[in-house]
C-alpha cells in the first residue's frame, strides 16, 4: 500500500479511519511498512495502516484506497 500512496505524495487527501474520523491534509510521507503521515497546517500526524478504512483525493474527489 506504501507505494500506492507514495503516488500521490504531496496531494491533499481525505483519510477515513476505522473509528468514523476524517482526517483532511497533504501527504507527507510514508513508511513503508506501518503507516504515512498527513500534514494539515502546522501539525504532522501519523496514520498507521491498519487504521485506514479509505483515502479520497480532495482535488478529483478520487477514492485511492
Amino acid at each position: 500500500m506504501g507505494n500506492l500512496i507514495m503516488r500521490y505524495y504531496g496531494q491533499p487527501v481525505e483519510v477515513m479511519d476505522r473509528y468514523g474520523r476524517v482526517h483532511r491534509g497533504v501527504i507527507d510521507g510514508v513508511n513503508q511498512t506501518r503507516g504515512m503521515f498527513i500534514r494539515s497546517g502546522f501539525r504532522r500526524r501519523f496514520i498507521p495502516f491498519f487504521l485506514i478504512a479509505s483515502i479520497f483525493l480532495l482535488r478529483r474527489r478520487r477514492r485511492i484506497f
